[in-house]
């Protein structure tokens, strides 16, 4: 199993000097919830309730109460807010389920999603961490690999002082915003990661106004009710989560992650997404220079190469405001077009009757071959038995049993058919000569016998 482990913190450090320059993107930590995932059932270790600590501990769950200077409930009261803040992404989808206070903890397996207090995170400085992990490929977005959230626990340092958004309007010192940080934590939990990062620690600088202002910037000061509400930034990186998505299919395809042709051919792509009657208008992106504005595209291949196409999707929803939802997809090398193969190659004399086959084959276009073979005929005729075969290596060193004039046919095999090349000379034995000798394909000095290079006839298969 790959466990990635995601620490991410609200740092007691001042937030950077801002710098005039052009704003970063939202980002995100790369685990995601799909949306069988929903409602996520969530615990809190203790909501700070009159015996909560003693039914925590009696049930054999997570120890550690609420900050005492909040409210009896108001950490369980916290959470709900904190995830009702992310429904303000409003083409956003997901829910959750509060599961209760220490409710069956021993119990959970998979799935789990524990609030605790009063922890020691392991981060210096850190108001709070959010512990995640996950192994499943979840979906690839704009070229990144995304997986599926196995768990996710939130832990709130015993080292700081908690209060309340009300508290924090009244004469407040050193103390900070339980909500604005579950807020910005249980952002980290559903897949956000900071808006900008510590440049004390070389991160990225919050340079832009809306960065330095999002729920999920890195820094969070004392007194600050601001991280309770997300922004335009919040937004936009969690509706890219969890908001209206559409991905394709096409023609040729062997995986979904590939299709391969034989140029020319003609790609037929189709928009895949829960939501298609809400779509309006499509762009392709082919990555052969070819552009397509239908949602249903057509595109002819006539070049051999490896290309990615990008889906950029429009859409109409009442919930996604008057600019409606736009959504990016694209697949890195989607596409595989082969053309027939192109044999080369050369021979270079290594020592005594061994020599080198040096191939010299166009192999620009990955995975359009799949198979090789060597044979060996004595002579210059080809039409016999050959005395060596079924040679399988990219470049193998060949040993003749004895000088004489030879044959050396290379066969190589694909999706755009087969071909051959080959090359008729002198074996002769005698020392090497190091790498430098015989570049030109031919050692010895048989007079009158000519280089001969040329492609096999044989019969092409599409």
């Amino acid at each position: 199993m790959i466990r990635t482990s995601t620490v991410r913190a609200l740092s007691l450090m001042l937030p950077a000097l801002f710098v005039s320059s052009p704003a970063f993107a939202w980002e995100h930590t790369n685990l995601v919830w799909l949306q069988e995932d929903f409602p996520l059932e969530y615990w809190v270790a203790d909501d700070g309730a009159e015996n909560s600590v003693a039914a925590c501990e009696a049930s054999g769950g997570l120890s550690g109460c609420c900050e005492e200077s909040v409210p009896a409930g108001y950490c369980r009261d916290a959470a709900a807010a904190g995830f009702e803040a992310w429904h303000a992404a409003q083409c956003a989808e997901f829910d959750v389920a509060y599961q209760g206070v220490c409710e069956n903890i021993e119990a959970l397996t998979d799935g789990r999603y524990n609030i605790t207090f009063n922890k020691e995170p392991g981060v210096v400085g850190a108001l709070a961490v959010t512990y995640s992990n996950g192994s499943v490929f979840a979906f690839i977005l704009d070229g990144v690999t995304y997986r599926r959230f196995n768990t996710t626990d939130i832990e709130f340092s015993e080292d700081v002082s908690f209060g309340t958004e009300e508290e924090m309007e009244g004469n407040c010192s050193n103390t900070f915003s339980l909500l604005g940080v579950m807020t910005h934590e249980i952002g980290h939990s559903l897949g956000m990661d900071h808006s900008c990062e510590d440049p004390a620690k070389g991160g990225t600088p919050c340079t832009d106004p809306i960065l330095d202002d999002a729920t999920m910037d890195w820094s969070g000061p004392p007194c600050d009710t601001e991280q309770s509400t997300i922004n335009r930034d919040d937004i936009e990186g969690f509706t890219a989560l969890y908001g209206p998505s559409a991905s394709f299919q096409c023609s040729h395809q062997v995986s979904p992650d590939l299709s391969v042709g034989v140029v020319p051919f003609d790609l037929n792509c189709v928009i895949v997404s829960d939501s298609l009657a809400e779509v309006t208008s499509a762009t392709w992106n082919f990555g052969d220079g070819g552009i397509e504005t239908s949602i249903a595209a057509s595109h002819e291949y006539t070049e051999p190469g490896n290309y990615t196409i990008q889906l950029t999707v429009n859409g109409e929803r009442e919930e996604c405001g008057p600019d409606g939802w736009e959504n990016n997809f694209r697949r890195v090398g989607y596409v595989r077009a082969c053309g027939e193969p192109e044999p080369s190659f050369t021979a270079v004399h290594e020592d005594g009757l061994g020599y080198q086959m040096l191939n010299d084959s166009d192999v620009s276009v990955y995975g359009c071959i799949s198979n090789i073979q060597w044979q060996v005929f004595e002579g210059e005729d080809t039409t016999g038995d050959p005395i060596i075969d079924s040679i399988t290596a990219w470049e193998p060193i060949i040993e003749f049993p004895e000088e004489g004039i030879y044959t050396v046919v290379m066969n190589l095999g694909g999706i755009g058919g087969t071909g051959g090349a080959k090359l008729t000379f002198e074996a002769k034995n005698q020392r090497g000569e190091g790498s430098g000798c015989a570049t030109g394909g031919v050692t010895g000095s048989l007079a009158g016998l000519a280089l001969a290079m040329g492609l096999l006839a044989v019969r092409r298969r599409r």
